[in-house]
């Protein structure tokens, strides 16, 4: 039999850069999966098992297919292997287009996408202010008139919303009652409702706050996900301040968001070329550098065939490949 050298280090060398591709091909599959890891990780681990499995059997067979000048069915493996290495190459390009040219336009767009999240805050103190400021004047003034007039018609507006005075102390009203000190106890717990909301609309910005920073810092491991969810959580946040304006006593326009993102297609490879043209060269040319280390194995395993026209000629010859 014939010995086989450095058949361990050439399938170290072959093993790593699978690992190198399963990298490749997990950091693509991330965007086009929308940042599902376990998926992308399923995916990429079937693509290796699939190169690795060729690779024995495309060893294990090179001796017939040599004999037979590669016209052998299992010479269609190799078909099966440039399929895996187009795949590969298309996720890997995938990857490095939003690397050089989509992550800028994307962090970009969170961050002024974010920025109108971090003012809900101090849009939500102006309201309130403006709102209980507006409320004690109204109050005051219906309560001053209704202690000059006690009309059947202020002690309805004051017995129903937004001012919902006790009926009993409208029937009791008497002119040593202190108007201002009243307006002043209606309108306390307003107050203290409005600063509970404001801790609550401080945490959703503390949170936006976090998830503009996995997009400063590129964690690709989230990136993908909170980029799907961008629209959602602006919505979401707009919702939750006009839930909180609508606690308010009067009566407040609900805030609207125009400038709603379009995104980027991020999980279409077809889609983002569109937007950008990626650079095929560099993928092209580390793919295929990839893939001659991948096959090493194969190119090193030596086997022995004949040479010549018939192998039962006389002057056949024995060669090793």
């Amino acid at each position: 039999m014939f010995k086989q050298d450095h058949f361990a280090f050439v399938d170290v060398i072959s093993l790593i850069f699978l690992v190198v591709l399963f990298m490749g091909n997990f950091y693509g599959l991330l965007y086009l999966t929308s940042g599902s890891i376990l998926i992308s990780f399923l995916i990429s681990a079937l693509i290796i098992i699939l190169y690795y499995t060729l690779i024995q059997i495309l060893k294990r067979n090179k001796q017939s297919m040599v004999t037979q000048h590669y016209r052998t069915p299992f010479s269609l493996l190799f078909l099966i292997f440039g399929i895996l290495a187009i795949g590969s190459f298309v996720l890997m390009a995938h990857a490095l287009n939003i690397e050089t040219n989509a992550k800028p336009k994307v962090q970009a767009e969170v961050a002024q996408e974010i920025a109108q999240v971090e003012k809900l805050s101090s849009v939500y103190q102006e309201r309130v202010k403006k709102n209980l400021q507006d409320y004690e004047g109204e109050l005051t003034k219906r309560l001053s008139e209704y202690k000059k007039k006690r009309t059947a018609a202020l002690k309805d507006a004051l017995s129903t919303d937004p001012y919902t005075i006790d009926p009993q102390i409208l029937a009791s009203f008497s002119k040593n009652i202190d108007v201002a000190e009243l307006a002043k106890a209606k309108i306390q717990p307003y107050r203290v409702k409005a600063q509970e909301n404001e801790k609550d609309i401080t945490t959703r910005i503390t949170q936006a706050q976090q998830f503009n920073k996995a997009f400063e810092e590129w964690k690709w491991l989230r990136v993908t996900s909170d980029y799907k969810k961008l629209n959602q959580y602006i919505t979401e946040s707009y919702s939750l301040v006009n839930e909180k304006l609508s606690q308010l006593p009067m009566q407040e326009e609900p805030l609207t968001y125009a400038g709603a993102p379009k995104g980027l297609p991020l999980d279409s490879f077809w889609q983002l070329n569109k937007h950008y043209t990626p650079n095929y060269l560099i993928p092209l040319l580390v793919v295929v550098a990839i893939h001659l280390f991948i096959l090493i194995p194969y190119f090193t395993y030596k086997v022995r065939a004949y040479v010549g026209k018939e192998e039962n000629q006389e002057d056949k010859r024995v060669t090793t490949y």
